[in-house]
Order: C-alpha cells, then structure tokens, then sequence
C-alpha cells in the first residue's frame, strides 16, 4: 500500500504542474483531495468506502451546482477530481481496491509490467480480481484496532516526497520572490 507520503507527493506534482504560481491559496485548498480517501481507514471499510467511483463523482456533482460555479472555479473543481482518481488510481496498483463498493464488492487490483525477459521486451497489463469484501480481513478488522497509517516507508518515498515538497515551494514560491525583489 502506497503510504501518506507518496499519495502527498503525487498530490503536490499534480498541483505544481496544473496551477498556475500566483494561485497559492488555491493550491493548499486542492491539497486534502489528494489525501481525502484515506480517512476511509478511520471509519467504514478502508479502501472501499472512499475509494470508489462514487466518490469522484462528488466534485463533477458540484460543478453543476449553479450557485458554487460562480464562487469556485470549475478548473479547480476538475482539479479536485484529478487529485481523488489519481488517489485511488495509485492505490488500484497495490493490492487493488473495491472500485464499484458498495454495489460490487469484487477487490480490483491492477497488475502492470513493462521490461525484458526471456523472450525479449514485454508488457503486460490486467485487472486481478483477488477477493471480496468477507474475503479481504485486513479490509474490515484492521490489526491493530486502530489502524497503522504509514507516512514514509522506504528511502525512494522519501526522495519522491522531498523532490515533491521542493517543486511544489519552488513554484509557489517564486512568483512571490519576484515580486519583493528590487
């Protein structure tokens, strides 16, 4: 399972990439979609409450909300929708998630390779279908009771996320330099 921190990084790339520099309040208001399906690991079933098709439908429902499309921006609003699929996109490629929940309980897990072996380049690409909702305990009972939410695991998250941090205060940060200098 991708930690915290590597869903925060892939949020801040996103962010830096499709903001523009003098759009910083904005750009810290966009940050939570990135995280919000996790909080699923706090109440109800982790990775099928909040991680489902439904839930990024939630931002296209406001955009036809007249009176919100005058106050937020619809780019902000599709921005918002970005951060959620990618959210439970990343998390599809480790041990899957329950993608139509609750209407289907199957567990998607996307299965992706790209490289060489035996018989020269190869790729490869599938939807693994493991389990069910009963099936999967670590998705009901966490253990322990209250769940584990991991930050950082290993070095090459770190170096994702710093190198995240670092685009993300670099274009932010700039306009606002350019401004103040003489």
């Amino acid at each position: 399972m991708p930690d915290t921190g590597l869903h925060l990084a892939i949020t801040l790339f996103i962010i830096a990439s499709c903001m523009s520099g003098e759009e910083l309040k904005p750009a810290i208001g966009l940050i939570p979609f990135g995280l919000l399906c996790d909080l699923d690991s706090l109440f109800g079933i982790h990775r099928a409450t909040l991680h489902n098709v439904f839930i990024i439908a939630l931002p296209l429902i406001f955009m036809a909300v007249p009176q919100l499309r005058d106050k937020i921006k619809l780019r902000w609003l599709a921005l918002a929708d970005i951060l959620i699929a990618s959210h439970i996109l990343l998390d599809a490629f480790y041990n899957g998630v329950f993608l139509f929940y609750p209407l289907s309980v199957d567990n998607y897990n996307l299965r992706f390779w790209f490289g060489l072996n035996e018989a020269g380049p190869g790729i490869s690409f599938s939807w693994f279908v493991p389990g069910n909702v009963e099936e999967v305990h670590y998705a009901v009972k966490p253990s322990p009771s209250v769940p584990e939410i991991g930050i950082i695991s290993n070095g090459i998250e770190l170096i994702i996320l710093v190198s995240a941090i670092f685009s993300f205060i670099m274009r932010f940060l700039a306009p606002f330099t350019r401004a103040r200098s003489p």
